[in-house]
């Protein structure tokens, strides 16, 4: 007798769900869920929302993407990445753990933030683009909601780094990572020692920051355990550097140049 063949369709859903927790977006919304009811039902489980990375998707207008998601989901107007990001965190139920902005998104995305802050108030980590100026001076009270944020990325220092930087002191007893560039001065450095004290990784690579700033942060940060500057401009790495270094696992400091002033390094 022919043995029968089992279909992925039958396969059971707490199954399915495991399996796609580990796809990106483009595949949980216009290819998982239009193979069969039963990987549509497993693809809407808030499991698979956990981890919202928009940086992988393409959402140019012209885009393959686009076309795919317009097509299968009836779309006649504009293609919006803000229309996507709040349907992919409403599918989270409150269960989105990482929230990963586009490097380029072309406006305002105030309003999505605020949407966030309420609908993912478990984020551990936030990684945002160059913001407009209006979006940085939010971002300090938005930040004070998301009580379990561990990691921060923002592409460039905004305006509002020293008040982040204390409501993250107050709010997030278990944050861990920064990463960011800009320009960096004593009062920056010591306001990250003191909001920080426990900063496992701070990744600063390409910035513009003077030796008494780093030294600053290497005498402060007692637990870093990766530190990049590499490739920053303000100071040449010496002995000194290289001692304090040396205690942390992974200290990056190669390609430094001694560059006085900042107008330089901004151009």
């Amino acid at each position: 007798m022919k043995k029968e063949e089992r279909k992925w369709e039958d396969l059971a859903s707490d199954c399915l769900v495991c399996i796609f927790c580990f796809v990106g977006l483009e595949e949980l919304t216009v290819s998982l869920p239009f193979v069969c009811k039963s990987w549509y039902e497993a693809s809407l489980d808030h499991r698979c929302w956990k981890n919202l990375d928009f940086r992988e998707v393409d959402f140019s207008s012209g885009s393959n993407f686009a076309r795919i998601f317009k097509q299968e989901y009836g779309v006649r107007s504009s293609f919006s990445f803000s229309a996507f990001m709040k349907m992919c965190v409403s599918r989270s139920r409150g269960s989105a753990v990482e929230l990963t902005i586009p490097y380029i998104v072309g406006a305002s995305i105030q309003q999505d933030l605020i949407f966030a802050s309420i609908k993912c108030p478990r984020l551990k980590v936030l990684a945002l683009p160059s913001l407009l100026e209006k979006d940085e001076k939010k971002l300090p009270e938005l930040i004070s909601k998301w009580k379990e944020l561990e990691i921060l990325e923002i592409t460039w220092k905004p305006h509002s780094f020293l008040e982040i930087l204390e409501q993250i002191r107050i709010n997030c007893p278990n944050f861990i990572g920064l990463h960011l560039c800009g320009l960096f001065n004593i009062i920056d450095s010591r306001t990250i020692v003191r909001c920080m004290p426990r900063l496992k990784i701070l990744v600063m690579s390409a910035s513009f920051l003077c030796k008494e700033d780093l030294m600053e942060i290497l005498d402060g940060c007692k637990e870093l355990e990766v530190f990049d500057v590499s490739k920053c401009r303000g100071f040449v790495v010496d002995n000194e550097i290289l001692k304090k270094g040396s205690k942390i696992k992974k200290f990056e400091c190669g390609d430094c140049k001694l560059e006085q002033n900042y107008t330089n390094f901004l151009w």
